[in-house]
């Protein structure tokens, strides 16, 4: 026989079972007062007779019992085939708190309202050669014991496994309470139980609507709203921003200069030019003498100002022109690929370099013959006297000794300067302040959402079977809770 039910989780129903739960509590609490309690309030008191004491202490050992079956009951519906030991002496164990946390069992209380001992309470089932032995042990603190149960597959087993009908009971042990009365033995009774299935479902849903458009409005999730996120960088406004250049012109000054303006002959002294025999009285004859060789060192001029250059490269001076340097610029120039193009300006001097020279030349009263390296010197010398006289040669020529010498001035080529005054251009470089606009970004959150439907809704499904082990349950999903009831 099967009964359904079907229960929904919401917060309203937790709270109500848990009020009923406390009710609960708060009545069995004054319908069986605790041992402390009879103490402090009844103990030598005449309100209280010793019969009620002792009818008291067969409630607590009945509720000790209550409890130890409650753990057996328990661990029989729990240890399935696929929880048993498999090997002969194996035991598997299963403490109190263990069966607490699998909502198994509640918690016990004792005659002196204390929570059993859920470590030292426990069911060790050992595998034995045909069957299982069963040891169900409760600790609390009033009373501590033990009974010992078999499980196997017997001819009257409901399911596949059942506890033997003949079970086996320890005597109780000596109570943790000093002077506590024996408790009887208490047979274990094969009763026909029902045994609570239950299936839990969870909600279903549509499928996802379409997607709605982007938008900046907050949207948050649920179980019926699915929702996407996109962070962008978007422009939002212009900022104007200060920022300094350094920018290049050109200024102008004034500077007094020297200029050549001409060149002017300038007498620097006398040569022979020509040595010819004075005329006289006398006969004169050649006399040779060697020639002297007059070497002169090469050199360089003055530097002469030649005025302003500029050039797109920098310029190096060398040994005949020199090149001072007095400013720059750098202009974009774009007449092909756009480009910086730096300009300098130099002050531009230039000299000349004059070779070394070889002169060959004549001792004093001496006339050259030839030239070069085949020059000689030659003298008319007189064999006779008589007066001598240069007339027949003309006025230029002059009496030295025995010879007519005519003699020239000789003069140099000297550069004029003029003082001029002349305005030089000078690159100023200027730091100047300008202003932009910059964009300015912020990451702008959008949202996008899509949503569906709950077709049913989570809940908790109820049925009861004589079988601890009922196929067609388990193969709908169905498991057990672990609760029973007699039938």
């Amino acid at each position: 026989m099967y009964e359904e039910r079907r229960n929904t989780f919401s917060l309203k129903d937790i709270i109500l079972q848990l009020l009923l739960v406390i009710l609960f509590v708060f009545i069995m609490i004054w319908l069986f007062p605790t041992k402390n309690y009879l103490k402090e309030n009844f103990v030598g008191k005449d309100e209280v007779s010793s019969e009620i004491a002792m009818q008291l202490e067969g409630l607590y050992g009945r509720l000790f019992t209550d409890n130890i079956e409650s753990m057996r009951d328990a661990a029989q519906g729990y240890f399935t085939n696929e929880r048993l030991p498999k090997n002969v002496g194996d035991s598997v164990t299963l403490t109190l708190d263990e069966m607490l946390e699998k909502k198994l069992v509640l918690a016990f209380k004792d005659s002196n309202n204390k929570t059993c001992d859920v470590d030292s309470s426990y069911v060790q089932v050992t595998k034995m050669n045909d069957e299982y032995q069963m040891k169900v042990k409760l600790s609390c603190s009033d009373y501590e014991d033990y009974i010992i149960v078999y499980m196997g597959c017997y001819d009257y087993c409901d399911s596949d496994i059942c506890i033997k009908e003949e079970s086996t009971t320890t005597k109780p042990s000596t109570p943790t309470t000093p002077n506590k009365p024996s408790e009887p033995e208490t047979p274990v009774v094969s009763k026909k139980y029902e045994y609570e299935y239950r299936l839990i479902t969870q909600n279903t849903y549509s499928d996802w609507g379409p997607w709605s458009r982007w938008d900046t409005d907050k949207v948050t999730s649920n179980q019926l709203r699915q929702v996407e996120i996109d962070k962008r960088n978007e422009l939002v406004r212009y900022e104007t921003e200060t920022y300094y250049v350094y920018e290049n012109h050109t200024e102008y000054k004034t500077e007094t200069v020297q200029v050549a303006n001409g060149v002017e002959q300038v007498l620097v002294g006398t040569k022979v030019v020509d040595t010819k025999p004075a005329q006289g009285g006398t006969t004169s004859q050649k006399q040779y003498t060697n020639a002297i060789k007059n070497t002169t060192a090469g050199g360089y001029s003055d530097w002469s100002y030649r005025g302003y250059v500029t050039s797109q490269y920098a310029l190096s001076s060398s040994n005949t022109t020199k090149y001072e340097y007095v400013s720059h610029k750098t202009t974009v120039d774009c007449s092909d690929v756009c480009k910086n193009v730096t300009t300098y300006t130099y002050k531009k001097y230039t000299r000349t370099y004059n070779s070394g020279t070889t002169t060959y030349s004549c001792p004093a009263g001496y006339t050259k013959e030839g030239s070069g390296a085949n020059t000689k010197c030659y003298k008319y010398v007189t064999t006779n006297s008589g007066n001598l006289s240069c007339s027949t040669y003309g006025s230029d020529y002059k009496l030295s000794g025995s010879n007519c010498v005519k003699t020239v001035n000789v003069y140099k080529d000297v550069t004029k300067y003029d003082t001029v005054t002349v305005t030089v251009p000078e690159t100023v470089t200027e730091k100047v302040a300008k202003t932009r606009k910059v964009p300015i970004y912020e990451k702008i959150t959008y949202y996008r959402y899509r949503v569906r439907k709950q077709l049913t809704e989570a809940g908790v499904t109820y049925k009861w079977s004589t079988s601890k082990n009922d196929k067609n349950l388990l193969a709908a999903g169905y498991e057990l809770t672990g609760n029973k009831r007699g039938v």
